[in-house]
């Protein structure tokens, strides 16, 4: 079996809500290209795939993948600059991914928004979508609206609720105070995302947000991003700097990034290689980021490790399994 634990699609309702819009998020149509804006530094454009579902079935039945947990993309229902707007984009957008489910249920699983506008809201909306929609996880943009970090006290009552749920909170990369060091030459799409993945991670670590919930589980995408190269760093010199920076964790950060789990969205068969070795095939999940990357390109990465057998199911889907609880 093959489990996609990183897969993408734009609902119709929620593309129809932010083309209405003016301001910032919105989604623009320029000539025959669809643009997807989160801030002036941030907008990616809108493949048909993207949009149209029965073109990701077809293209995961050529691939051999058997189930894919769905979310959302760029731009998040967070960006909206008032608390009532990021509840309702939020609401839109997970109505629309239960539809998507719905028309495929042995295919995909649903993974929730939250617009963190009002976090009581946010907080309901959450139970709904783990309950009512049997939503498998929560997905987490690394910068909520673009600029609120994730060890930020206001957001400890969905922290909370995920660990006593079980359900995993799923970090994505999306618009932060670096977009504008991105905005040249597409770095962020390119690097700058991988920087703001780590960052985030390592807010929940520092912040004491896994201390503080030892059940929350955490997927950090795209072979951990830049954190299993430089977690050494970390534990360097956090302990070196621990009584003067003021740290209280109990553990050292490697403690916590031993929590964290990834997918193999590493682009390349060395990067994917390295995370294995650094995280264990027990923490490493198949994924695509699709349809931003065709899936085929990520089945042939895996396979061309030529993992053992009882690596190759773990990687497949006996992770993702025991993660997601599939």
């Amino acid at each position: 079996m093959r489990i996609d634990v990183q897969s993408h699609h734009m609902p119709a309702a929620y593309v129809k809500a932010l083309r209405a819009r003016s301001g910032y998020p919105r989604f623009e149509q320029r000539g025959e290209q669809l643009w997807a804006l989160g801030t002036p530094d941030d907008s990616l454009p809108m493949g048909a795939a993207l949009l149209e579902l029965p073109r990701k079935i077809e293209e995961m039945d050529a691939c051999g993948v058997d189930l894919a947990l769905l979310s959302i993309n760029i731009p998040g229902p967070d960006l909206a600059p008032a608390p009532r707007e990021t509840e309702e984009l939020a609401r839109l957008a997970n109505d629309g991914i239960a539809e998507a489910v719905a028309a495929h249920p042995k295919r995909l699983r649903g993974v929730a928004s939250l617009g963190f506008g009002d976090i009581g809201a946010s907080c309901r909306e959450l139970e709904r979508c783990l309950g009512e929609l049997n939503f498998a996880a929560l997905q987490v943009f690394a910068c909520v609206g673009g600029r609120r970090y994730l060890d930020d006290p206001a957001f400890e009552p969905v922290w909370s609720l995920l660990a006593e749920r079980g359900a995993p909170l799923v970090l994505h990369p999306g618009p932060s105070p670096s977009s504008p060091f991105y905005a040249g030459h597409w770095l962020g799409p390119l690097v700058g995302f991988l920087f703001d993945e780590c960052l985030a991670a390592l807010r929940l670590i520092m912040g004491g947000v896994m201390e503080r919930h030892p059940r929350l589980k955490v997927l950090l995408p795209h072979g951990g991003a830049t954190l299993p190269v430089l977690i050494g760093r970390v534990d360097s010199l956090s302990q070196r700097y621990r009584e003067e920076r003021g740290l209280v964790l109990p553990n050292p950060p490697s403690h916590y990034f031993a929590r964290i789990h990834t997918d193999t969205v590493t682009h390349s068969k060395e990067g994917l290689a390295y995370a294995l070795r650094q995280m264990g095939a027990g923490r490493v999940m198949f994924a695509t980021d699709s349809p931003w990357v065709p899936i085929r390109r990520h089945v042939e990465i895996t396979e061309s490790l030529g993992l053992p057998a009882r690596e190759a199911e773990q990687v497949w889907s006996g992770t993702a399994k025991a993660f997601f609880g599939l």
